[in-house]
């Protein structure tokens, strides 16, 4: 990485994990490690659904993917809507051409 890149460690279910980030990006690691810690408490306290630390970690990824899967189709649908925006936008100005055209 770059100069700016710093070692943060996350610990996971009282392991350490240590990742090379971006120092901007470091508030967002570390707020990442505390969610899926938090995730993995949620799945634990349900008692033996889960088998094992596996399970728990599997479930709290899936729901992870669920969560960004959402909001990276909220973002997606914006962009459609911004397109659509821009393409009744050029018809419009296509329109009030002709129109100009045709009656001056």
């Amino acid at each position: 990485m770059d100069n700016d890149a710093i070692t943060v460690k996350i610990d996971i279910l009282q392991r350490p994990y240590t990742v090379k980030v971006l120092r901007q990006d470091e508030d967002i690691f570390r707020k990442a490690g505390v969610s899926i810690e938090e995730s993995i408490q949620r799945y634990a306290a349900k008692g033996t659904l889960y088998r094992d630390n596996q399970d728990l970690l599997a479930m709290a990824l899936l729901e992870s993917t669920v969560v960004a899967l959402k909001n990276r189709r909220k973002t997606d649908g914006q962009t459609d809507a911004y397109e659509i925006l821009d393409r009744l936008k050029s018809i419009d100005g296509y329109i009030s051409a002709n129109i100009e055209r045709n009656i001056g």
